[in-house]
């Protein structure tokens, strides 16, 4: 897993990264092409993309397309705010097999947790132009007293939309 950047377009409560603006180090383009050569030299079979929001990056696609083209599978794990039909699109073509949304919850425990209102809606959304591009889709949600009552109707959501594997994991006491 490969925190790409810090940058966030969300603000949620329990991000122990506290994502938000990308970090002044971050890694060139060259230097991040190079990190993909070196896993794949140590005989990583999967990378997986995370952030803050790995899209947020101009070169996201281009590294995404560096793990593929090294023999590597490569994931996205994303809150799914921006993750537009032609930014799934823009996976496809880089040769992300899959993604993971992030999604805690029903809207009203969802947005509260994620700090932003219609983030639960753009989620929805975002599972639905993934699914539609052909990338394999599936979820993961932060389990706490806000998100455990809706946890049998994300089962049902899920189902109905696609979702092919659910990661679910107590949310710990860290970030923000």
């Amino acid at each position: 897993v490969w925190e790409l950047t810090l940058r966030c377009d969300h603000a949620c409560g329990h991000c122990g990264s506290r994502a938000g603006k990308a970090r002044h180090d971050e890694l060139s383009t060259d230097e991040a092409l190079r990190v993909v050569s070196e896993l794949a030299a140590l005989g990583a079979r999967e990378v997986t993309l995370i952030g803050g929001e790995a899209y947020l990056r101009d070169d996201w696609t281009a590294i995404a397309r560096a793990i593929t083209d090294a023999g590597m599978r490569c994931s996205m794990t994303t809150g799914g705010r921006g993750l537009s039909l032609e930014r799934a699109r823009q996976a496809k073509e880089a040769g992300v097999r899959s993604i993971s949304v992030s999604m805690d919850g029903l809207a009203p425990a969802h947005d509260t947790l994620r700090g932003l209102e219609g983030s639960h809606a753009a989620a929805l959304a975002a599972m639905r132009a993934i699914r539609e591009v052909g990338i394999e889709l599936s979820a993961n949600t932060q389990v706490n007293r806000l998100a455990l009552p809706d946890l049998e109707a994300l089962v049902d959501l899920f189902a109905s939309e696609g979702v092919r594997a659910w990661q679910v994991q107590l949310t710990v006491p860290m970030g923000r």
